[in-house]
């Protein structure tokens, strides 16, 4: 069955029709043909819907505290996307661990739609189209949209750019937080949240954390990000960490990390016209001439992928 034309799929991804809003993804994520310029037409759409960002390191609860956002989010009237980010499978690059699985509470709920991505190889804590899929849920009528990224460390924070806000949970056990959070997580957070805050060593991590949140903002005359103490299980300190979220998305608040647009066009190029090379470079590897002699002598072992690449650079 031929796929509708561009226009078609527009208007039926602005009356909130979520097969086509699934669909789009996928050839996003594929990289279909015509999907770049389709983004291009839906850039707006991305104004609304408020972006939260919940990072943290693995274990840390995040799609326990992502379910309890969904619904005061929908208590609120709100139509609420997710994006959850998984590792991906190194045989078929799907997203292995199925976050939305967690959340079937919401499955019958046509006000909320929840999408596993798979990283596929992408580092930062997300999968290389998260910024696509949210413009994507954008458009179809979701006013906010959650982005739970893959358990992350101190440099992957690729999250920071593109949301509004940025929740950065921990827990007890996160091991040397102090060393992480100077490493980057705490440049990259706007609110702070200790899970499972019933554990050992929680009172302290709390602690810490405020004194260096007050330490760098009084080096920089910033903000002073809040910190909270939760149980996302079992519902302890959850209220104020709500509130103070939903609070900041409905007041439109912007991180100030977040990238301006020059910046998403910089990097949109950068990506773009290496995957154009990547595709031109093997096609021609595959039509004959003096690449598919190379390419052959690449699969015979008689030279290897930095002598080819390197044979190709210096030749342009």
């Amino acid at each position: 069955m031929p796929f509708p034309p561009p226009e078609t799929l527009i208007e039926r991804l602005h009356q909130g029709d979520l097969r086509v809003l699934s669909r789009l993804i996928t050839r996003v994520e594929n990289g279909a043909e015509g999907t770049f310029a389709m983004l291009g037409e839906l850039w707006s759409s991305r104004e609304r819907g408020r972006v939260l960002g919940v990072t943290g390191p693995p274990g840390a609860g995040k799609s326990t505290l992502v379910d309890r956002l969904i619904s005061a989010m929908r208590s609120a009237g709100h139509r609420v996307a997710v994006l959850a980010v998984d590792p991906s499978s190194p045989f078929s690059g799907g997203a292995i661990l199925g976050d939305r699985i967690r959340m079937q509470s919401h499955a019958a709920d046509s006000g909320v739609f929840i999408r596993s991505l798979g990283t596929r190889g992408h580092h930062g804590g997300l999968s290389r189209t998260t910024h696509e899929a949210a413009i994507l849920c954008a458009a179809a009528g979701f006013d906010r949209i959650l982005i739970e990224t893959v358990g992350v460390g101190q440099t992957e924070l690729e999250v920071v750019g593109m949301a509004d806000q940025v929740l950065v949970l921990l827990v007890p056990e996160s091991g040397d937080v102090i060393q992480t959070m100077k490493a980057g997580l705490l440049e990259g957070g706007d609110v702070f949240a200790v899970n499972k805050c019933d554990r050992p060593g929680a009172d302290s991590l709390i602690g810490g954390l405020v004194a260096m949140i007050e330490e760098g903002a009084n080096l920089h005359g910033s903000e002073r990000s809040p910190v909270f103490g939760v149980s996302a299980l079992a519902g302890d300190g959850m209220d104020d960490l709500l509130k103070q979220l939903c609070g900041r998305l409905d007041a439109g608040r912007i991180s100030p990390r977040q990238l301006p647009a020059v910046d998403w066009a910089a990097r949109l190029l950068g990506e773009e016209v290496g995957r154009r090379a990547a595709r031109d470079l093997v096609q021609r590897m595959a039509e004959g001439g003096d690449l598919t002699d190379r390419a052959e002598e690449l699969r015979r072992g008689t030279t290897n992928p930095y002598r080819f690449v390197r044979a190709l650079l210096d030749e342009s």
